[in-house]
């Protein structure tokens, strides 16, 4: 069977080689859909992978919970907030949570050796970097050791850095808090810069925020990352475990990611796209069609021949579609090949992701992209292999 196999796809691409010039162009249609549909795919599953990342910087991964635990009747004091603590922390435990942050944000100024620099503080934990997909280009991001330093750490973007005028590639460098008696905090990191902001953005561990704005009031906002399948019913046990744990606190928990509109807001632009590519396909394999029916009625007389030598009707058709199916595959390789080097220019990925990172093409485009050929060859051949397998030995002998 196997030998059989190869040597139907050996004489199919004899049979391209002997008639190039009557399918080229159909074939330059094929490999242009197929190369159409493959950028549809992979710019589709790109954008919506690149779109997930930058939702994940900003609200979490899916999913992301906001645990919110506010005193009724009182401001949250230091107390309060290692009483929060400690049963935020029984509670990841007791359910297997493996990520739990506070998110904090205030504003604070910090003295700088030409004047004061201006940030945003945003009050986390160490598992803060993996629910954020926040990516350290110089240094390193928080550890639970850094807990206990009598210098606070901070992670810095590049904004910051370069107002404050450190090098990021210097780093650990110090810098001056105010307050008195004054301190001094060690930047271990930096992450990049937000383009849409005023001034840049310091990170900062829960507990230490206080070495930075004196008026900070302690964090009452944490994130938790839960298992999306799950989320929904473990974040009420999680609520309901809280309220049992802090009487006199009010405990509310809800989704705060970006996933559930990442479908919605790509899901109309792939359609219309791929509506676009399948019919330039079905274009394609028309012209191909055509092409494949034209050059039976001139084979008659070769079909006539090989049938009285004994050539099976099942063996006709096999090798008429094999010629279709080989030169679909060829030429749907060829605009494949040619759609990952599109979608991996340096000029795509300035232009549609800003210069950041460029996701990696997806293995499922060119996938389709060869799974798509193969099938527009079967059904392009299909036709003219029937139509072959009816040519007589008498019409062959006429013609």
């Amino acid at each position: 069977m196997i030998t059989g196999f190869a040597a139907s796809i050996v004489e199919a691409w004899q049979e391209l080689r002997v008639h190039k010039v009557r399918v080229l162009m159909s074939l330059i249609g094929v490999g242009v859909a197929v190369c159409a549909l493959t950028l549809v795919v992979g710019f589709g599953n790109m954008m919506q992978k690149g779109l997930a990342d930058e939702y994940e910087q900003q609200a979490g991964r899916a999913a992301t919970y906001t645990v919110s635990m506010y005193p009724t009747e009182s401001e949250m004091s230091d107390s309060e907030s290692e009483k929060v603590d400690a049963a935020l922390r029984d509670t990841a435990e007791r359910f297997g949570i493996s990520h739990v942050s506070a998110y904090g944000q205030t504003e604070t100024t910090v003295p700088g050796p030409t004047g004061s620099v201006s940030a945003s503080m945003s009050i986390v934990d160490p598992d803060f970097a993996v629910m954020r997909r926040l990516a350290v280009d110089h240094g390193r991001w928080f550890s639970e050791a850094d807990a206990a330093n009598l210098s606070p750490a901070v992670v810095a973007d590049e904004t910051f850095l370069s107002d404050y005028g450190i090098d990021p590639n210097s780093l650990p460098a110090t810098i001056e808090l105010s307050g008195s008696p004054r301190t001094q905090a060690t930047v271990i990191g930096s992450v990049p810069g937000d383009d849409f902001g005023d001034h840049g953005n310091i990170y900062v561990l829960n507990g230490q925020q206080q070495a930075f704005a004196e008026e900070s009031d302690a964090v009452s906002d944490f994130e938790v990352w839960l298992p999306p399948e799950v989320g929904q019913e473990l974040i009420k046990q999680v609520t309901a475990d809280l309220e049992r744990q802090l009487p006199g606190f009010d405990i509310s928990g809800e989704r705060t990611d970006f996933a559930s509109g990442l479908e919605e807001s790509l899901g109309p632009v792939k359609n219309v796209l791929l509506v676009i590519s399948i019919l330039i396909l079905f274009m394609g394999m028309l012209g191909l069609l055509n092409i494949s029916l034209v050059t039976i009625q001139q084979r008659v007389r070769e079909i006539g021949i090989r049938r009285s030598f004994g050539a099976t009707s099942r063996r006709i058709f096999f090798s008429v579609m094999m010629e279709s199916v080989v030169a679909t595959t060829i030429a749907g390789a060829v605009g494949v090949l040619i759609a990952v080097l599109l979608l991996k220019a340096p000029i795509v990925g300035e232009l549609v992701f800003g210069g950041a990172t460029t996701p990696q093409v997806p293995i499922s485009a060119v996938v389709v992209g060869l799974l798509v050929s193969i099938g527009v060859g079967a059904l392009a051949g299909l036709i003219p292999a029937i139509v072959a397998t009816r040519v007589r030995i008498i019409d062959a002998i006429r013609a």
